[in-house]
């Protein structure tokens, strides 16, 4: 099965209180985004990154950078959403890519034991996205902050990405939601707004989104544990 990936790499700094993008904020060293795209490279036949339409250059030159350009077969700009920028990224696909990883820049500490976790699943289900069960409780409200319903945290899962899918089943997904009007945050709700099966696989709760500067002082925590886990 010919097994692509669509890395992610719009977004911004702004709740990082950073003047640049996120995703090309070093952790422990290495840009983020230059984390979240390497254990793709062994696993997968083609890479395609979607960047924003201003950086296209810049991300070209952080991959030459750091030993990556070969691996990103392209980097294409991104739409105005999330959806329509891995509509962009389908766009660059090779024809004969059978499955797609979808995946966030803003998980730098994704790993290549998620990744095959992810692939597998899709090689027996048609599909795979990483998940974490919930710890917290969760709680529905209406529009005054008044408890109406406390969820059952049991059947709760929280998304992360890579979500993987046949490449096929996505592409319908997103046309059945262009022409629906449907605009999602994530794949996983394309396939099911379009009544496919959408199956779950074990993801990490150290793969998590930087989306915050707490989260940053987290990845690197997390990434000196894994560099002195092995050196023991």
């Amino acid at each position: 099965m010919k097994t692509c990936a669509i890395v992610l790499a719009g977004g911004s700094g702004t709740r990082m209180g950073a003047e640049i993008n996120k995703i090309f904020l070093p952790v422990r060293g290495v840009p983020a985004i230059i984390r979240a795209i390497a254990p793709f490279t062994g696993l997968c036949a083609g890479i395609t990154v979607v960047a924003r339409a201003d950086e296209v250059d810049l991300m070209r030159t952080v991959l030459k950078r750091f030993g990556l350009a070969g691996a990103v077969q392209n980097i294409v700009p991104g739409g105005d959403d999330r959806q329509a920028s891995v509509a962009c990224g389908l766009a660059a696909l090779p024809s004969d890519a059978e499955a797609v990883l979808i995946h966030d820049g803003a998980r730098a500490m994704v790993t290549e034991a998620i990744i095959r976790r992810v692939i597998l699943s899709i090689q027996e289900h048609g599909s795979g996205v990483a998940a974490v069960p919930v710890t917290d409780t969760v709680k529905r409200t209406d529009a005054n902050g008044r408890v109406t319903e406390t969820l059952n945290r049991e059947a709760l899962r929280a998304m992360q990405t890579p979500q993987g899918f046949k490449t096929a089943d996505l592409r319908m997904a997103h046309a059945n939601a262009e022409r629906d009007g449907f605009r999602a945050t994530d794949d996983a709700a394309l396939l099911e707004h379009a009544g496919m099966p959408v199956y779950l696989c074990e993801g990490s709760r150290e793969n998590i989104k930087l989306t915050t500067a707490f989260d940053m002082l987290l990845a690197d925590a997390i990434l000196q544990a894994r560099e002195e886990g092995e050196a023991t």
